[in-house]
């Protein structure tokens, strides 16, 4: 019989009808599973394809994301790993979690099942990507904007979220969602200081999840050595507003449309994101291709002070050669 992950999840009619709809924190149960122990996460490194398994260092000024370097992660050992995050100032995206575990998928799996059950605005939602993140004290996650509607679940730790409000062109111009949708933009997006005025921001502690509209510019600061999940999903009502974006920058950008509707209802959204879906099923549209250099010469490092040491030569991580 498997493990009733669902249990985890209790949330008020309320928290249902707000989910996707706005900012907001809710409770759940998954930091007391055995899944997410210390001992559990080193078995999971240890053996986790290094393809998968992402490092990344960053600097202290939220202003400039171009601070954000890879790092070497290959030759670490699970401990290693953890006792190199416990000290340094790294974040680990250990990706695809879900169709690598099969715990892990039916926890997530679960947890869609609850949001489908209770969330009466969302139809047929279902897991497109899932990470675990485990990240050092003080480090950060620059503001950005994912494609996917998803949510951050705490599991160990506390961090600082700030959530931008959705689709307001003072914090993402429209043109920088719809060249992230087409992939001819990274995710990170410009961010100043005055921004936080105008946030949703909380302080995040293990059993709580937050989530928001989807593509919400966010940014995250660790408070201390932090493991949390990220979740992403798509469902007939995200996937329309894929479409919308993604009909406007392949489509009506190049034929010089300066006004390009985001609206994500009706009859004109339906038809955007249908020609949309089918052009990208038929392979015609070309993906755009991201700018940026994964070759590094740094390196985990669990006996350096700061975590990391430094190469003799530059190289592209595993991660970065998949």
């Amino acid at each position: 019989m498997s493990t009733q992950y669902s249990d985890c999840i209790a949330w008020t009619q309320e928290e249902h009808q707000n989910f996707g709809v706005k900012p907001q924190i809710s409770q759940h149960k998954f930091h007391e599973l055995d899944l997410f122990s210390d001992e559990a996460l080193v078995t999971l490194l240890d053996n986790y394809p290094r393809e998968w398994l992402q490092c990344y260092t960053m600097g202290t000024n939220p202003e400039n994301h171009n601070e954000w370097t890879p790092v070497h992660i290959a030759e670490s050992s699970g401990r290693q790993i953890l006792s190199a995050l416990q000290k340094g100032r790294m974040w680990v995206n250990v990706i695809n979690i879900d169709r690598y575990n099969g715990e892990y998928a039916e926890l997530i799996e679960q947890m869609y099942q609850v949001i489908n059950a209770g969330s009466d605005h969302i139809t047929n939602a279902k897991s497109s990507f899932s990470a675990l993140l485990i990240s050092s004290p003080g480090i950060q996650v620059y503001c950005h904007v994912d494609a996917d509607a998803n949510m951050l679940w705490h599991l160990k730790g506390r961090k600082r979220v700030w959530v931008y409000p959705a689709r307001d062109t003072r914090f993402a111009p429209q043109t920088y969602v719809e060249e992230i949708i087409g992939e001819s933009r990274h995710e990170n997006v410009p961010f100043e200081r005055w921004y936080d005025d105008h946030a949703f921001s909380h302080e995040l502690k293990a059993g709580e999840v937050v989530s928001w509209p989807q593509h919400s510019p966010h940014r995250v600061e660790n408070i201390g050595f932090n493991v949390s999940l990220t979740t992403s999903y798509g469902s007939k009502e995200s996937r329309r507003q894929l479409g919308v974006h993604g009909f406007n920058h392949y489509i009506l950008k190049p034929l010089g449309f300066k006004n390009r509707s985001i609206e994500r209802v009706g009859l004109v959204a339906e038809v955007k994101s249908f020609t949309y879906f089918v052009l990208k099923k038929l392979k015609v549209l070309k993906r755009g291709e991201r700018t940026a250099s994964y070759t590094t010469d740094l390196q985990l490092d669990d006996s350096h002070p700061e975590g990391m040491s430094k190469r003799d030569e530059a190289s592209l991580p595993e991660f970065a050669k998949a």
